[in-house]
């Protein structure tokens, strides 16, 4: 049975990707990986680095809802992130730069893509 959520993970990775090089961040890693996880982007604009997770989901129609938010985003996956981010800070001696942990959503409808960004969705959580 063929899994269609890699080629949708990747083609919502690449559309997060443009969307934020074009707001001026700067692709530092992609799918950066420890024995603890996996961040989706690693990203910097100015002195804000941001560890993304990109939640991508194919919509049937366009006035469909998005239910994929922050609720999208487990404890452990937070958790997960936190120590990926902490970990890249170290090894890059990064600490000079603000992290973030954020939420990069694409919604994909035919020809189309809708993003909402995030950049720190788990402050109010």
């Amino acid at each position: 049975m063929t899994d269609h959520r890699v080629p949708l993970g990747r083609t919502g990775e690449s559309i997060a990707e443009d969307f934020l090089r074009r707001r001026g961040h700067r692709v530092l890693a992609r799918r950066f990986r420890t024995r603890r996880g996996e961040v989706d982007l690693v990203t910097r604009s100015g002195e804000h680095l941001y560890f993304v997770e990109v939640k991508t989901r194919a919509v049937a129609a366009a006035n469909d809802a998005f239910g994929g938010g922050v609720e999208a985003i487990g404890w452990r996956k937070r958790r997960s992130m936190e120590t990926l981010a902490r970990t890249w800070v170290a090894r890059h001696q990064a600490e000079h730069l603000q992290p973030h942990l954020a939420l990069l959503t694409v919604e994909t409808l035919a020809d189309r893509a809708r993003v909402h960004f995030l950049p720190d969705p788990f402050e109010a959580a």
